[in-house]
């Protein structure tokens, strides 16, 4: 059968797609922000107001990205539907609140657009002006209802937003609206292989409060607009760190100070470590290249780390967890490490002076038996470049770091529990003026671990976290000193089938560290439990 296009049917077809094309001419208008092509087309019978582009982008959508009033204005009286969706669930309402502008907020809810609406993934529109810390949009949302405590999939509410985003007027704003300034996020770790790995990385933790969110963000105003309202200046993470030790792995120095000052205390340390071990640790992460956080503030951390002695820090306390991991790029054990061997390890010259002066002891080891002086030396090193303070050119600090410890009552020939000795780690280092150094302190050149490794086999070459790597500058002149004292290194080269910390590729090894640690961090409390018990009698 033969089809037939009637004048009537051809005319319909031609008036639909004028009137499609002059929708798409009113959207295309808005996005252009030609308020006169709108306004010319709204006085056409033909525009549908509430056509949309492509993407489900209204003309009303566009006019609010580009906080055009009064486009919006003649918009809505034109008859736009102002609970429009676009293809990624966005309503203008949202628009506006990202925008901050309390214009187009203001005819959008007189005109009944629903003030909790907002983002995809439970963010409403009072989040998303939060964080731009315009008080007037937030005082309309909530005027017209707005649940101020509603709360996102992770558990973040306004509160966290404005806190963060150092938006201290809107923290007032909403304190006084009566937000809940005690509300925690949920826990993001979902546990599976990401807990198994967890020997490399510490499991994310939650709990965060408004105040924490400000502390983690640096944003002075918000926590003290949360500590005015009576946020508690202890507070801390799931995983017990405080708001003082959030400030300091963040490099918040100046934070820190303010926090000292409305009362936090430098010694709390439900995580396992304290602000000082911290901060200790964040002036020269073990990352090598890999930059880390950003200082921010006028303070730098010698004056916070002078400021927590002057309030009373424990200079002698050890980790009790082995905290504050690095990612794979790690091998020091931190359990029962004191902020003067973590800044041993990284040759942190400025701060050991610091902090030894003030009186910490510079012996105390780490609970396997490491001391100061071997992590200075090079123990425990992952590679030359890939660890704080063995970039080029500071090798004369890892020299200074290591006479200090010495100067300050290390022993040269000290083993750890795997029979390590500070010969082994100069080994790993390779910095010759430390070997001599040592050897000229008393120091055993041919002291075999428990592998039977010595310094030799170290810097000759060893199997170390999946790569060869050997120093052979080092190895020749400890070859070179043994034979000058009747000593021969033959024999003392590894066979390269013991592989040292291959635990990034072997899930059982990465596994049995775990499991290692946390037999030792059970051992470690007691042990220390008993030891403050004696020294309190």
């Amino acid at each position: 059968m033969r089809l037939r296009h009637t004048p009537w049917m051809i005319l319909l077809a031609v008036v639909g797609l004028a009137g499609a094309a002059a929708s798409t001419a009113l959207v295309d208008a808005a996005r252009k922000g030609d308020a006169q092509a709108v306004r010319a087309l709204l006085q056409q019978k033909s525009s549908d107001v509430n056509g949309t582009g492509a993407d489900g982008m209204t003309a009303l959508h566009w006019a609010v990205q580009h906080d055009d009033v009064a486009m919006v204005e003649s918009l809505i009286r034109a008859g736009a539907n102002v609970q429009s969706v676009n293809r990624y669930g966005i309503r203008p309402l949202a628009l506006a609140a990202v925008n901050g502008n309390a214009g187009t907020l203001k005819l959008l809810l007189d005109a009944g657009a629903d003030p909790n609406s907002g983002l995809s993934q439970d963010e409403t529109s009072v989040m998303a002006a939060a964080r731009t810390g315009k008080v007037e949009p937030l005082k309309l949302l909530l005027a017209h209802g707005a649940n101020l405590n509603a709360r996102d999939a992770r558990g973040q509410t306004a509160l966290m937003w404005a806190a963060a985003k150092n938006n201290g007027a809107a923290v007032r704003l909403l304190v006084e609206a009566g937000t809940d300034i005690n509300v925690r996020t949920n826990s993001p770790n979902k546990g599976g292989r990401y807990a198994e790995m967890s020997v490399f990385n510490s499991p994310a933790p939650t709990g965060f409060t408004a105040l924490l969110f400000a502390v983690r963000a640096g944003s002075i105003e918000g926590t003290r607009a949360l500590l005015d309202a009576g946020a508690d200046v202890n507070d801390k993470l799931s995983d017990g760190e405080s708001t003082l030790v959030v400030a300091t792995a963040n490099a918040h120095w100046e934070l820190a100070d303010f926090l000292l000052d409305r009362g936090a205390d430098p010694n709390a340390a439900g995580a396992g470590w304290n602000a000082l071990h911290q901060t200790i640790h964040s002036r020269r992460p073990n990352l090598g290249y890999t930059p880390g956080p950003v200082p921010t503030g006028s303070l730098d951390s010698i004056n916070l780390v002078k400021k927590m002695i002057a309030r009373g820090v424990d200079l002698d306390a050890r980790m009790m967890k082995n905290g504050m991991k690095d990612g794979q790029r790690n091998r020091v054990n931190r359990l029962g490490a004191t902020a003067f061997f973590l800044a041993a390890k990284n040759v942190d010259v400025e701060v050991m002076k610091v902090l030894a002066d003030a009186g910490a002891d510079a012996r105390i080891p780490s609970a396997d038996g490491t001391t100061p002086l071997m992590v200075a030396a090079g123990l425990h090193m992952w590679y030359v470049g890939e660890d704080g303070g063995s970039l080029p050119g500071q090798e004369g600090e890892a020299l200074e770091a290591v006479k200090l410890c010495v100067a300050r009552g290390n022993d040269v020939n000290a083993t750890n529990q795997a029979g390590e000795t500070p010969m082994h780690g100069a080994a790993f280092r390779g910095v010759n003026p430390i070997v001599e150094f040592l050897v000229e302190k008393g120091a055993k050149i041919d002291a075999k671990d428990h592998r039977g490794w010595t310094p030799y086999t170290v810097a000759n070459g060893i199997s170390y976290g999946d790569v060869f790597k050997q120093q052979p500058q080092t190895a020749g002149l400890i070859e070179k000193l043994m034979k000058a004292r009747g000593l021969s290194p033959e024999g003392q080269a590894a066979d390269g089938t013991e592989c040292l910390d291959c635990i990034q590729t072997h899930a059982d090894q990465a596994r049995a560290a775990l499991e290692r640690d946390k037999r030792m961090e059970a051992e470690f409390a007691k042990s220390e439990a008993d030891r403050l018990a004696q020294r309190r009698q």
